[in-house]
């Protein structure tokens, strides 16, 4: 399929009133309480929401776009490297910070992206509980919080840095985010971490936020975020200031203004 044959308004609507729904379901399941979960494998989560939301959003995709492809967290092979050389990927994740919604936690995310070879074209992120639907295309300028144009902190000095993180799930992703944080803690103002590698960079391209950094990322939480961060001014490369894109396990995201401190205090 061809990089022409998706109109990115069109997909954009119709992602949009899918995800909609897609959060009226977690919301219904939320409220209630009344869901199943399991372990997917070491300390990982699955929940009955998150089986649903995969299947409702697969179904609703490959029936509107038929010729696309879908790499989604609850379907995804192990091996997922062939997907980095394909156009028109639809980039899912149903439920990111599982962990967080199966505890009564309302702080959660759906994540739809519109990938070309690791570069994400199409970004669509909705916190269900929060009725926050942010969105960012590559023909347009801007990104867009409930309508509203979204833009990164103006944050220059380390001391008053807001600082995200997240944890992978194995040993050795969280042995290297707290060797990172390690050479943070003393400069920065406050390190959060609130569990949803979709949310938090997207309240980075907010403004509310000043850097994100973790080590343990996969695609479906980032290929709709990164593009609200680069579209809201901000900076994203790997945490050795390479190139990144969707498919890089690790990531530094910040404002732009304090990434090469940031850079080189982690490096040092």
């Amino acid at each position: 399929m061809s990089n022409s044959s998706i109109n990115l308004d069109e997909a954009r609507e119709y992602i949009v009133n899918l995800t909609l729904k897609a959060g009226d379901i977690l919301r219904k399941y939320f409220n209630s309480g009344n869901f199943t979960s399991k372990s997917k494998g070491g300390v990982d989560l699955l929940t009955q929401a998150d089986e649903e939301i995969d299947k409702f959003l697969r179904e609703n995709i490959k029936k509107q776009y038929p010729q696309t492809f879908l790499l989604t967290e609850e379907t995804s092979p192990k091996d997922y490297s062939s997907m980095k050389e394909v156009n028109n990927l639809w980039v899912i994740d149903p439920i990111d910070g599982t962990v967080n919604f199966a505890r009564g936690n309302s702080h959660f995310a759906v994540s739809i992206g519109l990938v070309d070879k690791g570069i994400s074209k199409l970004g669509v992120v909705y916190l269900p509980m929060e009725d926050n639907l942010y969105w960012a295309q590559t023909n347009k300028e801007k990104a867009f919080l409930n309508g509203k144009i979204l833009s990164v902190s103006s944050t220059k000095e380390l001391k008053e840095t807001v600082f995200g993180c997240d944890w992978g799930w194995e040993k050795e992703e969280r042995l290297m985010l707290m060797k990172w944080l390690d050479k943070i803690v003393p400069y920065v103002r406050q390190i959060k971490c609130a569990n949803s590698a979709v949310a938090e960079p997207a309240t980075l391209a907010n403004g509310k936020m000043d850097a994100y950094l973790i080590y343990g990322i996969k695609p479906w939480d980032i290929a709709a975020s990164s593009l609200l961060i680069r579209k809201a001014g901000g900076k994203i490369t790997t945490p050795s200031g390479e190139n990144w894109d969707i498919f890089n396990p690790s990531m530094l995201a910040t404002n732009g203004v304090l990434h090469n401190k940031i850079l080189k205090l982690i490096n040092e």
